[in-house]
């Protein structure tokens, strides 16, 4: 049934819309509202067709994932963040959808995805929209996004106030031995366990590099993925800062507060990764966290792809931190 026919809840939104310029396309009747969860295949689906075709346009590979992977991503940002999550319906289709993620001050567009054929007619805009006020962020709240170099994307996310502070490497490799000795790590809790140990941990050093304490995040990164680890980082005695190692082998999140330790922590984060049997290593990389990235390329690690970091003003200390990945960070 056309959207337009049906009754609207007080949180939906009816949008009528169509290009604007001189190619006449016919007029979409969108539905915005909040995601539930008989909504994630559909949205996990969208994100794995709007990536392909970003591929394809920018000469690249296709990315070829289950589209099971994207499911507990969907489930941990609807639990926590249900208000951020929304989704744009025409004739019954999931056409775009958007989740932020709010934690403390920082309101992080996690996943952004419109259905190819349907993007550039103003649906996106009316979404983001809806996904950033939605959950009420308070007085001082910064956007920002780990965002693709797609061009229409880049435009509006700057309308959007975000604007590029510093690129993000995509690295990846067989993980070596440590390259940069000075850092012991220790397991903390049994693996695929979030304790209250680790997350008392990871935010005392969340706090200043993130900007907030997440055990909800931290939960969930040690539990998505089987196999994943959270170690505390020593210098002799001391804690210097922390690590997680997921079961798929992507190193994050993880951060010291001391800059010049950065290359010591990636480097004894491979190595343990070698050490623990992984196969390969992957890791997202702020190009403003220089001892990582040299740590990185002298593992033998290399770079995959490109991002930009884009926010509404200079946040978090991505010198010294290393993101979980592009939809958490």
């Amino acid at each position: 049934m056309p959207a337009s026919t049906r009754a609207l809840g007080t949180r939906d939104t009816l949008i009528f819309g169509e290009p604007s310029g001189h190619v006449v396309k016919s007029r979409l009747d969108v539905r915005i509202r909040p995601a539930r969860p008989r909504d994630f295949v559909a949205c996990a689906r969208l994100c794995l067709a709007s990536l392909r075709d970003l591929s394809r346009r920018q000469g690249q590979r296709p990315p070829s994932f289950p589209v099971r992977d994207v499911l507990p991503f969907l489930r941990h940002a609807l639990a926590t963040d249900p208000d951020g999550f929304h989704v744009a319906v025409v004739e019954g289709r999931i056409v775009c959808y958007a989740i932020t993620i709010l934690r403390g001050k920082t309101h992080f567009l996690a996943q952004f995805f419109g259905r190819p054929g349907t993007q550039s007619r103003g649906v996106g805009r009316q979404v983001l929209t809806r996904a950033f006020d939605a959950p009420r962020p308070p007085r001082g709240t910064v956007r920002c996004v780990v965002a693709s170099l797609d061009l229409r994307a880049q435009a509006l996310y700057t309308k959007f106030g975000m604007l590029p502070r510093t690129i993000l490497y995509h690295v990846e490799g067989k993980p070596t031995e440590s390259t940069v000795r000075g850092l012991e790590l220790r397991q903390v809790g049994p693996t695929g366990t979030s304790t209250t140990r680790a997350r008392d941990l990871a935010a005392r050093f969340d706090r200043p590099l993130r900007e907030a304490r997440r055990d909800v995040d931290q939960r969930h990164f040690l539990t998505a993925v089987k196999g994943s680890r959270f170690f505390d980082a020593r210098a002799g005695p001391k804690t210097v800062g922390y690590v997680v190692i997921q079961g798929n082998g992507a190193i994050g999140p993880g951060g010291v507060l001391d800059p010049s330790l950065s290359a010591a922590l990636m480097s004894a984060a491979i190595a343990k990764a070698h050490e623990i049997g992984m196969k390969t290593v992957s890791a997202w990389v702020p190009g403003l966290n220089e001892g990582a990235l040299t740590a990185a390329f002298e593992a033998g690690l290399k770079i995959e792809f490109l991002t930009a970091w884009m926010a509404a003003r200079d946040i978090l200390q991505l010198e010294s931190y290393l993101p979980s990945g592009g939809v958490l960070f």
